[in-house]
């Protein structure tokens, strides 16, 4: 086993950039106590920032200001707590830096009430009248649209504070399930004693040996249905609060309060859940492929994640994965990659890990900093695959920074999967297309087939659930563990087929998703993955025109809604092409897997 190396003795070419955030702490302490000043200067302006156009604009750009130094702030302290999470030093620079963003809220939560007080016409001339507040007119703008689902300043400061209250619900979840649950032991491939964990479950999922997958899920699953009530209870608590805030805004739903936001129609939620109730034979097919493949009578649910390819365990270095990634990217034009590059050149990555090291991979930084990318990089196809997708954040981030001004460099959630799985998928065909033996092609399609399975199919099953507890809410009615149940079995019978053993314990599966206490996040990867695949298609058949529409695309920001910006490169989500065709692109790898196994 390699040594696990202490921060200190990492090679700096394989860490990221930090010092060119901030070249010391002192500096940083500086800039924090710098934006602080700036922070009660805005909160003395709260009676007087709408007196004219002029305060207006001066409380806008410094309020702007003030936003830009935090986020350089919280990032510079976040990596470096990262890098190293036994730091002490980091750890505090950490704290401080959520505090002020706190502070920050706290001090400022009276702008959005205020201005929605306002006329709107007076909001519009003064944007009119000031040429510096060009830029912010979109996000104006977006405020201006709550004008009809707000309330008074003092009702929008209960609702805020209880609101944080009852937030303590996902709290309690959170805990009980990360830190009070445990889950026994079950016997592993070589028959030892293994305690399972949420962290291992996973693993044994995937596990060869049947017995340990199914002593996994049982034992997993038994343990959240004998809290069943308990987190009934938390997650109940969480939708009652968005229903409540949805009727006291004058929203006719909770799914209505939760898309308001990105201003998305409701019918794009149930176009999605529609539409891949009419692809589900596919998906039944792929299952009885897995069933035949290995040589089981019945097929169940923890039948479902293990692989039916031989995994060849081959090895990439980092040099390796990285021309793999360039390579597959290519098809992106020599722009895309020129820029790529500095991603190497430039220290944006902090590559392997290292003792203290936060796990995982993410892709994160400000408008005025690298778009860094933090990876455990060990050197397997996934790790390959995990600095596609990172670098398909960061090219995103760096190209909307690069060709918009601060306000609106940053897109929104909805839109900020969708170029990381571009990525994904550009190098899932590049490796299928150049693999050398047929294992390596199945096992590159196995990859791609259950990152749909686990990520269009299976999110748009956990989005229609929670369409269901936010409709029985919004009614009045009231959620107990076993209605949820049964529903949650109900679908999992729609959405595996008449091919599948639907095992009476996936019952309480739904109890240990954390997504669901925030309200109707889940289907934007089902959405992102969609428009990823129609992307992906489009740029490998080399239609005309397209890359160079995908590029102004991922230069966009967050300058527009996100169905506007979705519409540059001829996305229109009020009807179900994409998601149909994105289905298609799930069908034709289904049938290319079968194929080659026969």
């Amino acid at each position: 086993m390699e040594k696990v190396l202490e921060r200190s003795e990492v090679k700096k070419e394989d860490t990221w950039d930090v010092e060119s955030i901030y070249r010391s702490i002192k500096d940083w302490q500086e800039d924090y106590e710098d934006c602080r000043s700036k922070i009660t200067n805005l909160e003395e302006q709260k009676d007087t920032f709408l007196k004219d156009s002029k305060h207006f604009k001066d409380f806008i750009l410094l309020s702007d200001n003030v936003e830009r130094q935090l986020e350089k702030i919280y990032v510079y302290a976040n990596l470096r707590n990262n890098e190293d999470t036994t730091n002490t030093t980091y750890q505090e620079l950490l704290g401080k830096g959520l505090n002020l963003y706190q502070e920050y809220d706290e001090k400022t939560n009276f702008v959005v009430p205020l201005i929605l007080k306002e006329d709107k016409k007076k909001i519009e001339s003064f944007i009119d009248s000031e040429e510096e507040l060009a830029p912010f007119r979109h996000t104006i703008e977006d405020i201006l649209r709550y004008q009809g689902h707000n309330l008074s300043e003092v009702e929008e400061k209960v609702i805020a504070a209880y609101n944080t209250v009852l937030s303590s619900a996902r709290k309690t979840a959170d805990m009980l399930m990360d830190a009070d649950m445990r889950f026994g032991n079950i016997k592993d491939e070589d028959g030892r004693k293994a305690e399972l964990t949420q962290s291992n479950y996973d693993i044994y999922l995937r596990s060869n040996d049947r017995r340990v997958r199914k002593d996994a899920f049982e034992k997993m699953n038994q343990v959240f249905g004998s809290f069943k009530n308990t987190l009934t209870s938390t997650l109940e608590s969480t939708i009652k609060c968005n229903s409540t805030t949805a009727r006291l805004k004058n929203f006719h739903s909770s799914l209505e309060l939760s898309l308001f936001e990105n201003n998305i129609p409701v019918s794009l939620y149930h176009n999605l859940i529609s539409v891949v109730h009419n692809n589900l034979e596919p998906l039944y097919k792929y299952f009885n492929i897995k069933k035949n493949k290995l040589g089981l009578k019945e097929f169940h649910l923890y039948d479902g994640y293990v692989s039916t390819v031989t995994d060849i365990s081959k090895k990439y270095s980092f040099e390796e994965g990285k021309q793999l990634v360039i390579n597959a990217l290519s098809v992106l034009g020599e722009d895309y990659i020129e820029t790529l590059k500095k991603a190497f050149t430039e220290r944006w990555i902090d590559i392997y890990p290292n003792r203290g090291k936060t796990s995982g991979a993410y892709s994160s930084g400000t408008y005025d900093t690298k778009p860094f990318v933090l990876l455990n990089y060990t050197e397997d196809y996934n790790d390959v695959s995990t600095l596609a997708h990172e670098l398909g954040h960061s090219m995103h981030s760096y190209l909307s920074n690069t060709h918009n001004d601060h306000t609106n460099a940053s897109y929104p959630i909805f839109l900020a999967e969708i170029a990381s799985t571009v990525n994904e998928l550009l190098l899932s065909y590049y490796m299928e297309h150049h693999a050398s033996t047929k294992e390596e092609k199945l096992a590159i399609l196995n990859e791609r087939l259950d990152t749909f399975k686990g990520t269009i199919y299976r999110q748009t099953m956990f989005a229609e659930f929670e369409l269901y507890m936010h409709d029985a809410v919004d009614k009045g009615e009231v959620l107990t563990a076993e209605k949820l149940c049964d529903k949650y079995y109900e679908l999992n019978k729609l959405y595996f087929g008449d091919g599948v053993v639907v095992d009476n314990d996936i019952r309480y599966e739904w109890l240990r998703i954390p997504h669901f206490y925030r309200p109707f996040y889940v289907y934007q990867y089902a959405t992102g993955l969609s428009i990823a695949s129609y992307i992906a298609k489009n740029i490998l058949e080399g239609k005309e025109g397209f890359r160079d529409k995908y590029l102004e695309f991922l230069s966009s920001g967050g300058k527009d809604d996100p169905l506007e910006i979705l519409k540059i490169i001829d996305v229109d989500l009020t009807d179900t092409k994409v998601f149909e065709e994105s289905l298609t692109m799930f069908k034709e790898t289904v049938n290319t897997f079968e194929h080659l196994q026969s």
